[in-house]
């Protein structure tokens, strides 16, 4: 049935676009070419009436797939259940299907009328066969994104319907303009060839422009990284669409830049109107390809709703390259994506000297770019792009904390540091786990790890131990600790490159239950981790300067908060222990750490510090700097698995 659904969304959208060309061809270049010559466009006017026909009937088609595909029953017994009613009534897709079946009927009407009426009923076939192309977006991913970001997802799509119909729908019915003028014998037909290409490059420059902005939108919010589109199925399909897009774009080029100026050469223009015939056959076999590529890229979960498997041995992680380098980089890139154009339009216009020295540019830029792009290429695995499964959140990290204590104390040691009871027997000793080195690898690598082991057996492969929620915990356990390490050489200071961050966490303050990103999300936040009994005037004085303070107290037992209120707040023994990681036994009871606003540890201190807890006039002053700094946001479409 999947086979059925992909053919007939291919037919309906082919036919949809079509329409919509048809019509914009003869509003926009044909009527206005052809106004005083007396020729008439006929096969047109079939066209039309062909694509109708096959919109209705593959609409049908698309109705039952979907029919069958909701009920999990067979075609016949879905049909013969009501299940149809319900679809068109209860779904949004049926809501669509409805509006393009009236639609469809009224473009009928229209089609019938314009044997009698002038331009007016023209103009109106074009609306309403753009009217039932765009309402095709409510039938895809688009209308499925919530929130302000679905709505220019939507608007994307929309533009990107149309523009698909006013460039690869117009192509048919420019071949058979080109054939049918040419046969007419009409004196001034290499006249009207010459007119009607032009207006119709100006249409299609438009169209492709608009067309590849509302490509690079639904790209974004369906692909948005390159792991997913080279490690997914929707992302390597939607590279198969971008190809042969871009085959259409290079074969367009050569009509536009060297056929279309050829029209008015005298003898050449027969050859050339062949020429020009063949290549928009070629765009329109190529454009069909894309509309293949669709039709199977709707029935295909989007790229970031599930995991990409990483093809390569490396990758690259420009984030240890410095600002320079980065600049560098950056400006080559547009160089290179310029000059790449540059290439192509030069070669399609025939100067292929220019066409060579522009490619020899890029063979220099690529070179240059190789000596600051070395340091970021590091070692990579499938799983390196991996989201993690389960959130870093004290659950998890508690969790995991046991996990690692089940199963690899043995030979990481209780610190993690390498130091367990089997490591002096091991040819190779295991990696000190609370080092800085540990963030330079993604979770996902650390999940290869986990998953399939080190170094041929020197520590062995856990996939068949621990489920893959599991090896998560304890990955979020392994970064928590590391960071909690890491916290412990943050200073005073502000820092503004990596911070180590804090897990989430939930805690209960004044009776309302909240987290730690929730309240995050209003500024930075003053994380007071303490040993009972609790600061309460150095709390009630951080209070007054106007920061957000959360105190924890780390006890055995979770710190009453009824005194205080929403200063101190309760929490479970769970958030208790993974809190911990975050202080050292030595900091004189009391561990304050300022966060931005992705939970990093910006600034930290400690009684035993030297000079002590910070001055609530600096700790203010330092809250609105770290406020201005710009931390890392969540993928727009992201999904954790």
């Amino acid at each position: 049935m999947e086979s059925f659904l992909i053919a007939a969304r291919f037919v309906h959208l082919t036919v949809a676009i079509l329409l919509t060309g048809v019509f914009a061809f003869d509003c926009l270049v044909a009527r206005p070419v052809l106004r005083r010559s007396g020729v008439t466009l006929k096969r047109v006017s079939w066209l039309a009436w062909a694509s109708l026909a096959l919109a209705i009937v593959s609409g049908a088609g698309w109705l039952v797939a979907v029919v069958a595909g909701m009920s999990g029953k067979p075609v016949v017994a879905a049909l013969s259940q009501g299940a149809v009613a319900v679809v068109l009534t209860r779904t949004r897709f049926g809501e669509d299907w409805l509006l393009r079946f009236a639609l469809a009927i009224l473009l009928g009407f229209c089609l019938l009328a314009r044997r009698r009426a002038g331009r007016a009923i023209g103009w109106t076939s074009l609306f309403v066969a753009a009217s039932m192309l765009a309402s095709l977006a409510w039938a895809g991913h688009g209308a499925s994104t919530p929130g302000p970001a679905g709505d220019l997802h939507l608007a994307a799509d929309f533009l990107h319907l149309l523009a698909a119909g006013l460039w690869l729908g117009t192509l048919p019915p420019l071949i058979l303009f080109l054939a049918e003028v040419r046969r007419t014998g009409s004196p001034d037909w290499a006249a009207l060839v010459a007119t009607a290409t032009r207006r119709y490059s100006t249409l299609a420059v438009a169209s492709v422009t608009v067309l590849l902005t509302g490509g690079l939108v639904n790209t974004w919010f369906l692909a948005g990284t390159v792991p997913t589109l080279v490690g997914t199925g929707y992302g390597r399909l939607l590279l198969v669409k971008i190809g042969l897009f871009i085959a259409m774009l290079i074969v367009a080029a050569i009509n536009l830049l060297r056929l279309t100026p050829r029209l008015t050469a005298g003898s050449a223009v027969l050859r050339t109107v062949t020429r020009l015939q063949t290549n928009a056959s070629i765009e329109t076999a190529l454009g069909l390809g894309v509309i293949a590529v669709v039709s199977a890229l709707g029935t295909v979960p989007p790229g970031l709703h599930t995991e990409p498997g990483w093809p390569f041995p490396f990758r690259l992680d420009v984030s240890v390259l410095t600002s320079g380098s980065q600049g560098l980089l950056a400006f080559l890139g547009l160089i290179i994506c310029v000059g790449a154009v540059a290439t192509v339009a030069a070669a399609a216009a025939g100067h292929y000297r220019r066409a060579a020295a522009c490619c020899a540019g890029l063979v220099l830029c690529l070179m240059v770019g190789w000596f600051p792009l070395r340091p970021a290429i590091k070692p990579a695995f499938p799983t390196s792009f991996y989201t993690p499964g389960e959130p870093y959140d004290t659950a998890s990290v508690f969790r995991g904390g046991r996990l690692f204590a089940e199963n690899c104390v043995f030979c990481h040691g209780a610190t993690g540091r390498g130091e367990g009871p089997a490591a002096a027997s091991l040819p190779i000793r295991p990696a000190d786990l609370t080092e800085p080195h540990l963030f330079a690898h993604s979770p996902g690598d650390l999940f290869w790890w986990v998953d399939h082991g080190i170094d041929e057996g020197v520590m062995p492969g856990f996939a068949d131990v621990l489920s893959s929620n599991q090896r998560w915990d304890v990955i979020n356990f392994i970064r928590a600790r590391a960071a909690g390490a890491l916290a412990g050489r943050v200073g005073p200071e502000v820092i503004t490159t990596a911070a180590p961050e804090v897990p989430d966490f939930a805690f209960e303050a004044g009776g309302v239950q909240q987290t730690l990103r929730q309240t995050l999300e209003k500024g930075p936040v003053l994380l007071v981790l303490f040993t009972p009994p609790a600061p309460l005037a150095r709390l009630r004085q951080l209070a007054a300067a106007g920061l957000r303070v959360i105190g924890v107290g780390l006890g055995s037992a979770p710190e009453a908060n009824s005194e205080e209120g929403p200063l101190i707040v309760g929490v479970s023994p769970e958030v208790i222990a993974a809190l911990a990681l975050f202080r050292a036994d030595d900091d004189g009871g009391e561990t304050e750490l300022l966060l931005d606003r992705a939970g990093g540890i910006r600034a930290r201190w400690t009684p035993a510090m030297p000079g002590g807890l910070a001055a609530l006039d600096r700790l203010a002053v330092q809250a609105e700097h770290i406020a201005r700094i710009a931390v890392a946001t969540p993928v727009h479409a992201g999904h954790s698995h």
